[in-house]
Formats: C-alpha cells, structure tokens, sequence
C-alpha cells in the first residue's frame, strides 16, 4: 500500500525543504501534505518554496500540532501515513523505515533515552513509567513525533480530541483501548542544539498531557463501573 507523509509545521527553517527534497526521491511515498499551523507572515518564502515540492495546507492561526495533523490526515484516504517532525529530527530513512513497518499496525519511532539531553530524558521517562501505570503497556518513547498510522486507523485518527501534543498522547491511549497492534521501532536519536527548536512548552503542554492521562484512567474505571 502507499505511504502518505504529513508534516505539521511551525515556524520552520531550511531543514524542512532538505527533508521534502529528500523525500520525493524515495518510491515508498504516494504524497507528502505539509501543514502550516500559522507560521506567519515571515515564513512565506519557506511554504512557496515548499508548495513546489508538496501538498500544502494551511492554518491562517496557529491551532497546535495536533490540529495540524488532524488536518493533514482529512485530506487523506486509502493511505498509511506516517507523521514526521519538521525541524530535522526525523531522517527520511527512518521515516521509510516506520512506513515499511506499519502493517496493519500504530508504528512508533522510539528513540534511545541515554542518547536524549538530560531534561528530555527526565520528562520522557517520567511520561513513559506514568503511561504504563494507567495503561499496565510499556512504550519505550510515549512523546516520539515519528509514527506510523495504518489506513484502517486513520479514520479514527481524523476526530481524535486534542488541539496541541496531547492528541499524540490521545492517539496511543485509543489505540490500547481498542486493541490495536502497537509496534515499536529503534529510530536516530538526533536533537539538534539541545532541542531548541522544540515548540513544546514543559508546564503547559505537560499539564494537557498528564490530565488526559489521569482522566483516561478515571474514564476506564468508570466505564468498569458501568459494566
């Protein structure tokens, strides 16, 4: 089946055109739909150049990663799609290597934690050890950007609730709950100038994610009661 690439992306710098060029040369892909979650004005010569190399959609505000992937995927059907970052975390074998690995299954990008800056390495592990209390699953990298959806999920995947980074957090939550096949994948572990680029904001962002955790379990218990 054919692969089709969305890029949310906000704010982005060269390294996102390298990866587009990189990308149209690799046959596993039938379409690459970059999303532009309101970069703004000054970002107009990076999207007229990436209009040239892909399908292009845009947000006239910024909405959060989620909104934009959620975007991405409306514009899709009969694909498996893999989701990739667009600051240059994601190499494009890698990104080949998530896609030819979907099958039928969520495919995740798992990064090696002793390779992660200190600080990404706390939250991650943090984030992954709170998952697994909720959900009795270990996920090497909860927070990984790099995944790979299979056309039967993408569906589903179009109305996932979650705006920002949550929704990713909301996406493996929903697919332990309807038992789909979850696979992991060893991918680079690349953070470019410490992860500066990161749009992730720790209080905020992390306070979405933490009470989509605590209040999925909530939810499940709930649903056991009515059982």
């Amino acid at each position: 089946m054919a692969t089709a690439v969305v890029i949310p992306a906000y704010k982005p710098d060269e390294s996102l055109l390298d990866l587009l060029r990189a990308l149209r040369e690799r046959a596993f892909i039938g379409r690459i739909v970059v999303v532009d979650d309101g970069s703004g004005p000054e970002y107009e010569p990076i999207f007229a150049q990436v209009s040239a190399l892909c399908s292009l959609e845009r947000h006239a505000q910024n909405r959060g990663k989620g909104a934009a992937i959620r975007t991405g995927l409306k514009t899709l059907s009969g694909y498996n799609v893999v989701t990739a970052d667009c600051d240059g975390q994601h190499t494009p074998s890698d990104i080949e290597k998530i896609a030819r690995a979907i099958d039928g299954a969520l495919v995740m990008g798992v990064r090696r934690k002793r390779e992660m800056p200190l600080r990404s390495k706390m939250g991650n592990t943090l984030t992954c050890l709170t998952f697994a209390l909720v959900t009795h699953r270990w996920i090497s990298d909860t927070q990984t950007g790099l995944r790979g959806i299979p056309q039967s999920y993408v569906g589903v995947c179009q109305d996932l609730e979650g705006d920002r980074y949550e929704y990713e957090m909301n996406m493996l939550l929903d697919a332990c709950h309807r038992g789909l096949p979850i696979r992991e994948v060893e991918i680079e572990t690349v953070y470019i100038d410490n992860n500066r680029g990161s749009h992730f904001h720790t209080l905020r962002d992390g306070k979405r994610v933490y009470r989509l955790l605590l209040g999925w379990k909530k939810k499940m218990r709930a649903r056991k009661k009515k059982l």
